[in-house]
């Protein structure tokens, strides 16, 4: 079996698990369909989000939602939703979950790039590269514009960061892009750059992990959890080593956190957002287990990436609307403190159609959205029992210094262990594809 193929039979069987647990919702106009694998951006007060896997295959859903006033956040929020206009209705709107998707810098519109597409042998995406115009409200697609795209090999499950010169940095996924390589936003050109020649140590392509661009400087990208090709088999990238990519001087950095201090366990199809107003914190939400389709039980840390020490974060009032650990899931910042955390399968492996939104100034999910960002802090319910912890102690008790603003017990995470989706994953994990 090829190594696309077996990796294939892993997602196949786990979102055929997934399918049977998806909730029972009235079918209405403008709600949403369980998913997970899409993608969501935020663009001038309004959230935009495509794609995603939908009863077992990649869609074409295009999906607003408008965040120009407080709301609360509610089982009837799911109404809210809009379907994204196309007013030239002249582009072939394609299904693909598993692509990478950014909002541009202008505000314009946002990006997306690769993807599984229509999950078939034989029916390839014909925009690998597209843009979404949120001015004009249509699609532009980039396949025929790039000079050199014929040269670039579409990935899924890779990553892509744009920085503030509109360089979007493209590294890993399925298909082995082994060497960064960015597309100049404004000239159309692809580079690639040295191959990994400046590393500190062998670089280990990965899929499924997040890439997090350092907003203090715009010159680290920093690449968290995922899986690895160790050469011979794909195995869990290791939480307590975190990838930095130097821009500048095209350098790769293994950084590795501490002895003696908390390390999360394995996860992918995560998040990682940069804290606002910190000078070194990023905020890792969710993920799933590595073999399986269960979402991991310690799922929110904040990585300080001065010392590499990893804290978990007790998020409160976790009785707030559809709030709990996902992965698959979308996470969109707005106004530098609403984190929403959109669509995913959750704890229980039922696909999602919903959001929730953590305060990121006090550590907290909320029940009303607020477009100025500005929460009170909502006392903590004496009555909400704490997770079960997998994180992993190295000889000790953590020793972070990172500070949180807001330290209270978080509710129960239930976690369904498909125990099929598990042993079946354990047999092939050995013999995932190599680069």
């Amino acid at each position: 079996m090829s190594k696309i193929s077996t990796y294939n039979c892993i997602l196949l069987v786990s979102s055929t698990l997934l399918l049977f647990s998806i909730p029972s919702y009235v079918v209405e106009a403008l709600i949403p369909t369980p998913r997970y694998n899409g993608g969501c951006a935020l663009l001038n007060q309004h959230i935009y989000c495509y794609g995603g896997t939908v009863n077992r295959q990649p869609s074409t859903d295009h999906y607003v939602f408008d965040l120009s006033n407080d709301f609360t956040i509610d089982s009837k929020t799911i109404d809210s939703w809009a379907s994204a206009a196309d007013s030239t209705n002249s582009y072939q709107l394609e299904p693909n979950s598993l692509f990478c998707m950014t909002a541009l810098n202008d505000n314009t519109g946002y990006l997306i790039h690769g993807g599984l597409g229509y999950a078939s042998s034989t029916q390839f995406l014909k925009n690998t590269t597209a843009i979404y115009n949120t001015t004009i409200l249509s699609w532009q697609p980039l396949q025929q514009q790039i000079m050199n795209q014929s040269q670039i090999i579409s990935s899924r499950e890779g990553s892509c960061t744009l920085d503030r010169i509109n360089r979007l940095w493209i590294w890993g996924g399925i298909r082995s892009v082994r060497y960064t390589k960015h597309l100049y936003l404004n000239t159309l050109t692809w580079s690639t750059l040295a191959k990994n020649t400046n590393a500190t140590t062998a670089i280990k392509p990965r899929l499924a992990h997040t890439a997090t661009l350092n907003e203090k400087t715009d010159q680290s990208i920093y690449y968290i959890g995922g899986l690895q090709n160790d050469g011979e088999h794909l195995l869990p990238s290791p939480m307590n080593e975190i990838l930095e990519y130097q821009i500048q001087n095209d350098r790769w950095i293994t950084h590795r956190s501490p002895l003696n201090t908390t390390v999360p366990s394995s996860r992918r199809l995560h998040t990682a957002t940069w804290v606002p107003n910190s000078e070194d914190l990023i905020f890792v939400f969710g993920g799933s287990v590595i073999d399986g389709s269960s979402t991991v039980a310690d799922y929110s840390y904040l990585l300080n990436i001065t010392s590499f020490e990893w804290t978990p974060v007790n998020l409160t009032n976790t009785a707030a609307t559809g709030a709990g650990s996902r992965f698959g899931h979308s996470a969109v910042l707005h106004k530098n403190n609403s984190l929403f955390i959109l669509f995913g399968a959750d704890q229980l492996s039922n696909l999602r159609n919903d959001f929730f939104v953590i305060d990121m100034s006090h550590w907290q999910t909320v029940t009303d959205f607020k477009v100025n960002g500005e929460y009170a802090l909502i006392p903590v319910n004496n009555n909400t029992s704490s997770a079960p912890s997998s994180t992993i102690v190295n000889n000790g008790a953590s020793s972070s210094r990172t500070k949180i603003t807001s330290l209270a017990a978080t509710s129960t995470s239930t976690i369904n262990m498909c125990f099929g989706l598990s042993f079946f994953s354990a047999i092939l994990i050995s013999f995932l594809f190599k680069y």
